[in-house]
């Protein structure tokens, strides 16, 4: 159950983040790459996150508030982005502004000690995929040809990513295959992310997630999972 509901929190917070890369045909050059891969304001609005981090009233108040704009400006932004190819590379690229501007401001909104956790939680959450980040390249150590093996295997995501919103579109599969094979393309992309890493390097990343996460149960009525699946 635990295991479920993680993957579905990971889904939710990388959804922003696939929708931008299906519509974009930026290169995967290591400067095009985020520190944040993953949208912080839904992040930071999942409930387990929250508690983990020990948020205040005031900061509940306040993220709620960067959650609900972001996710209308990014709805807006992918509305007008299906107006066709050119449409589609301006709302990629819109997109990837909007949620790195709304990463910036919800990151403001936590203390310094925080932010150091969240980070760590989002090693846990993310695992391989938070190795596009020039900040997490540099304080693993990675080698020139680990940035590039990453850098390849994220256009590949993308490039597959971009294939299933296409037969979602088309019609050719539902909006229920469509999750499934974003979460399938995700979990792999992220497991061969991971295996780009040497042994010390794994034992580095293992130290530098912390603490594991806890995570409420399936029947917690306190649990709230609605908007999980919400788009962006």
């Amino acid at each position: 159950m635990k295991r479920l509901l993680r993957m579905i929190l990971i889904a939710a917070v990388m959804t922003g983040c696939t929708r931008a890369q299906s519509t974009s045909s930026l290169p995967a050059t290591r400067g095009g790459f985020s520190d944040h891969p993953g949208s912080i304001p839904v992040l930071l609005g999942l409930d387990p996150v929250r508690q983990d981090l020990k948020l205040s009233s005031l900061q509940f108040a306040l993220l709620d508030s960067l959650r609900s704009q972001y996710k209308t400006q990014a709805r807006n932004i992918t509305a007008i982005g299906m107006g066709g190819e050119d449409a589609a590379m301006r709302a990629g690229s819109d997109l990837k502004s909007l949620r790195k501007q709304y990463n910036k401001r919800a990151l403001a909104v936590l203390s310094p000690s925080q932010q150091d956790r969240l980070r760590q939680i989002e090693r846990q959450m993310l695992e391989g995929a938070l190795l596009t980040s020039p900040a997490e390249q540099q304080l693993l150590g990675l080698s020139g040809p680990q940035q590039q093996a990453i850098a390849a295997i994220s256009k590949a995501d993308q490039a597959k990513a971009s294939s299933i919103y296409n037969q979602f579109n088309s019609g050719k599969i539902s909006s229920f295959r469509k999750d499934i094979n974003l979460r399938r393309n995700q979990k792999q992309t992220s497991k061969q992310m991971m295996a780009v890493l040497d042994g010390k390097q794994k034992m580095n990343w293992l130290v530098l997630s912390g603490q594991k996460m806890g995570l409420p149960k399936i029947k917690d009525p306190d649990a709230s999972t609605k908007s999980l699946f919400e788009g962006y």
